[in-house]
């Protein structure tokens, strides 16, 4: 369901159904329970299950601010402090993210994103810088052409 209300809330956004004027800031107040507002932002902000879980549940009438920073991300860190991030579960590299969210620029995406993209996968290995160990790449190219051949 959160899936589904993300890609209408996305789509009504491009179309301008929220707000058709384009000189006008768009707010959006999202009430929910505790369980979905935690599943909400591991969708936005592409958490894994396991960073999901380390989440605290919302007490009643507690909230979550999304706000847009400079660089066109949304962050909590535009308007909770990195002390209340850690309270409500977030762990260091998550934090990470929210502070480049709240100041980076889209342009620098993936210069900045190479930095935690790792931490997603369990065999990660960086590719060779340029020049080292082309020779090596070439003898791994050469075998798997000749195995595809």
């Amino acid at each position: 369901r959160n899936a589904g209300f993300l890609e209408s809330l996305w789509r009504d956004i491009d179309n301008g159904r929220l707000d058709p004027s384009t000189n006008c800031e768009t707010n959006l107040v999202i009430v929910s329970h505790g369980l979905t507002s935690r599943v909400f932002m591991m969708k936005w902000f592409k958490w894994t299950v396991e960073q999901f879980e380390r989440l605290n549940n919302f007490e009643n009438c507690e909230f979550r601010v999304m706000q847009l920073g400079p660089g066109g991300e949304y962050s909590l860190l535009m308007h909770h402090t990195k002390e209340e991030l850690e309270e409500w579960g977030l762990s260091p590299e998550m934090i990470t993210d929210q502070q480049w969210r709240a100041s980076a620029n889209r342009r620098s995406w993936s210069e900045e994103c190479s930095s935690f993209i790792a931490t997603f996968f369990d065999n990660w290995v960086d590719p060779p810088e340029e020049g080292e160990g082309d020779g090596d790449r070439q003898k791994q190219d050469d075998g798997k052409i000749k195995s595809l051949e």
